[in-house]
């Protein structure tokens, strides 16, 4: 029986050795509640400062929004002020461009009407210089003159730009050089020659057996002097009268000058040669050729050269051309009240 039975006390010591746990396991446990509920409040109090800064966050961007659509809204109302502004000046441009239309279309019709005008007056101005030379050369032969009238009339139709006026300008041309083949500055000069040498007259010296008795030279040199300007006395082979004076023979002989520059004016070329040969009969036989005033009066009179036998232009049948060309194109230009005729806008 003593075998048998066994004692409860080693369990219950056991038991009791592992009571002491308890309060550590408790510590253990209310150690980790704290850790975990400090972790916890860590973590909740992070949430809350992250949750503040997104708010701070989202407040920004709604500030930042509210900015945002305020400049749209500005950025709108801008846009529809300068949408305004392009349709005005879409309108003003429209109505500019209107106007320079308006504009040339004037400026168009002035410079034609500006051109038609300047055309009348310049060939009105070329009218004009051809009748003047017409009539210079019909009335006076000056040949220089109507040279003169005939180019002016030649630069007045070089501005005349219509086609039709272009056999014109070529007769016109002809009519010039027809005027310089006569050679007016040839004949100007030779007019001067002739003046002078009636101014040299008196200067020259009569021949030794030209000179009359006193007594008779008294009575014919009175004569002389009354009929000097109305009748020329000669004979019939055209020999000086061997009684006249001193007097008488430098008339006679001025007389013959002044014929040969008539009839160098009238461009009258026969008169011109028989009045200069005449005036060489006369200084040859009456006046002392071997003084120098004798021998360079001859000299001058011989150097005197014949008129040109060139074609007399047509000065006349150039104004009557222009004229009728004139009139050709009076007829073909409308009324200004004619309308326009309309324009076939057809395909």
């Amino acid at each position: 029986m003593d075998d048998a039975y066994i004692p409860a006390h080693p369990a219950r010591n056991r038991w009791r050795s592992l009571l002491w746990l308890l309060p550590v396991l408790a510590v253990l446990l209310l150690g980790a509640a704290l850790w975990q509920l400090r972790q916890t409040d860590h973590a909740a109090r992070q949430a809350l400062s992250l949750s503040q800064s997104q708010n701070e966050r989202i407040s920004t961007l709604q500030d930042a929004l509210g900015d945002l659509q305020q400049e749209r809204a500005g950025l709108s109302q801008r846009l529809d002020d300068a949408a305004t502004v392009n349709r005005s000046l879409r309108d003003e441009l429209l109505g500019l461009r209107e106007r320079t239309r308006t504009l040339a279309d004037a400026l168009a019709g002035l410079a034609e009407s500006r051109n038609g005008g300047t055309q009348a007056l310049r060939l009105d101005e070329a009218e004009f210089l051809l009748r003047m030379a017409q009539e210079r050369y019909s009335l006076f032969h000056d040949a220089a003159g109507a040279l003169d009238a005939t180019r002016l009339a030649g630069q007045a139709l070089s501005g005349v730009d219509a086609p039709v006026y272009a056999p014109l300008r070529s007769e016109v041309a002809a009519a010039s050089t027809a005027l310089e083949q006569l050679q007016p500055t040839a004949r100007a000069t030779q007019l001067g020659t002739l003046a002078t040498l009636r101014a040299q007259v008196w200067q020259l010296t009569l021949a030794p057996s030209a000179h009359a008795p006193s007594a008779q030279a008294g009575v014919l040199t009175r004569i002389g002097h009354a009929l000097a300007g109305l009748v020329r006395i000669r004979r019939i082979d055209q020999a000086p009268l061997s009684g006249a004076g001193s007097d008488l023979l430098h008339e006679m002989l001025a007389l013959d000058l002044a014929q040969a520059q008539v009839a160098l004016l009238a461009w009258d070329g026969s008169t011109y040669q028989s009045s200069l040969a005449d005036a060489r009969v006369l200084l040859q036989s009456r006046f002392d050729l071997r003084t120098a005033d004798a021998q360079s009066f001859r000299a001058q009179l011989d150097a005197l050269k014949p008129l040109p036998t060139a074609p007399l232009p047509q000065l006349g049948a150039t104004l009557t051309e222009l004229r009728r060309l004139r009139a050709l194109e009076t007829l073909r230009t409308p009324p200004p009240g004619t309308p326009a005729p309309a324009r076939n806008t057809s395909r």
